[in-house]
């Protein structure tokens, strides 16, 4: 990943761009890494990427209550019954 300080980006922000779409870009400011710039396409696989280890791990986690007694299930009948509701 190509790491350019801040200034550079602002000043070269056309090149910044194209070279982003190529690959991800880190953007520094006095040295510290503040953002990364990349392609949409990218970023929105990224994020879903993200958003399904995400909702795994709290699957696992929940699981892990119910297999340990510290969480119940409730079957369709206990529910419907709960909201008043008849299953055919």
């Amino acid at each position: 990943m190509t790491k350019i300080p801040a200034t550079r980006a602002r000043q070269q922000w056309a090149l910044t761009i194209d070279e982003a779409k190529r690959a991800p870009v880190t953007i520094t400011e006095h040295g510290r890494e503040t953002v990364v710039l990349m392609d949409a396409d990218l970023g929105r696989r990224a994020l879903e990427a993200l958003e399904d280890a995400e909702d795994a791990r709290e699957a696992a986690e929940i699981l892990a209550r119910i297999d340990s007694g510290q969480e119940r299930t409730f079957t369709m009948a206990e529910v419907a019954a709960d909201l008043g509701i008849t299953l055919e």
